[in-house]
């Protein structure tokens, strides 16, 4: 590139030498043909001042000489110009030539770091793989929790309803059988009642005590019922913990270790849950108990309404 310039420059700069050198050429062979025209016409026509002709002439010479001075001097000029252009060149050259080794380790360091970079992403993805597979495991967990609980409260319910269906026709028709035996006792004889009496008061501290162990039973009942109630909202409110879980990775640490002590309160709860349920199967056992004292005090008084009845025929007429 730069010896096609100064080429350039150097043809232009003989084209611009060239053009005045051949007009003074030219006008000298016009003053010549002038001259001798004029010598031709006549020699007479000869004045003391210099004739416009031989003015133009110098005017001509004269403008010639500036425009080659003129051309000189940008010669002059763009060889300077070309100078500090290689001069430069060779500075600009010899800082990017550092520049160059300077980018290659900078670059070689960068690449180093993309490496690094590449390695701490996919550390980052095999954790995050993790965190989504013990997520997924207590999802499973805490559905088995609910699961196990929602059944629990289920049975139990209806193997509560299911007793109290059983027991209340069958004490609904006892008590009717006694009244109506209690009438024809009354009806028949004084003494049956009297000993009727005696034998219901002495069943009646018993029948105390039993309808006592029954209360307690039944607040026992009804405190595991709210607690019970209490584990499913619990249950409930973990739906919530877990889509923040889902939010918030950074804290899933100590929220992962929250919820493993939940879920071993959960567990500890389902176990007394468990053994309270064994202690409402003793105590509907002690109301089967308590149905057959009840059918054998209607066998005693049926007994007695027998004697009443063999009383009464035996008597004499």
């Amino acid at each position: 590139m730069p010896t096609e310039l100064k080429q350039r420059r150097k043809t232009q700069a003989q084209k611009q030498s060239d053009e005045p050198s051949e007009g003074s050429n030219g006008k000298e062979e016009t003053q010549k043909v002038k001259t001798e025209a004029g010598d031709k016409t006549g020699a007479s026509k000869t004045s003391s001042g210099l004739d416009i002709r031989s003015v133009m002439c110098l005017l001509s010479l004269a403008a010639c000489g500036a425009l080659s001075w003129l051309v000189l001097q940008q010669n002059e000029k763009f060889s300077q110009i070309e100078e500090k252009y290689r001069s430069l060149h060779g500075k600009t050259s010899s800082l990017l030539g550092g520049q160059r080794g300077a980018l290659k380790s900078q670059l070689e360091g960068l690449e180093q770091d993309v490496a690094r970079l590449k390695e701490w992403a996919t550390g980052l993805t095999e954790k995050r793989a993790q965190l989504q597979s013990s997520l997924t495991s207590l999802r499973e967990a805490v559905g088995q929790i609910e699961a196990r609980t929602s059944t629990i409260t289920k049975d139990f319910t209806s193997k509560v309803i299911d007793d109290v269906i059983d027991v209340a026709p069958f004490l609904f028709l006892e008590c009717k059988c006694m009244w109506v035996e209690m009438n024809h006792i009354d009806s028949n004889s004084g003494i049956c009642i009297g000993l009727i009496l005696e034998q219901s008061i002495l069943r009646i501290p018993e029948l105390a005590s039993a309808d006592e162990q029954i209360s307690e039973r039944l607040v026992e009942l009804e405190s595991g019922r709210a607690r019970m109630i209490r584990t499913v909202t619990f249950a409930s409110d973990l739906k919530p913990k877990v889509a923040n879980i889902r939010r918030d990775f950074g804290a899933f640490g100590p929220q992962l270790s929250d919820l493993t002590l939940r879920i071993g309160r959960l567990a500890k709860d389902l176990m007394e849950r468990e053994r309270e349920i064994a202690e409402l199967r003793q105590t509907l056992s002690n109301l089967t108990a308590v149905e057959g004292d009840l059918s054998v005090t209607s066998k005693q008084v049926n007994e007695i309404a027998d004697i009443t009845d063999i009383g009464e025929i035996h008597k004499p007429t």
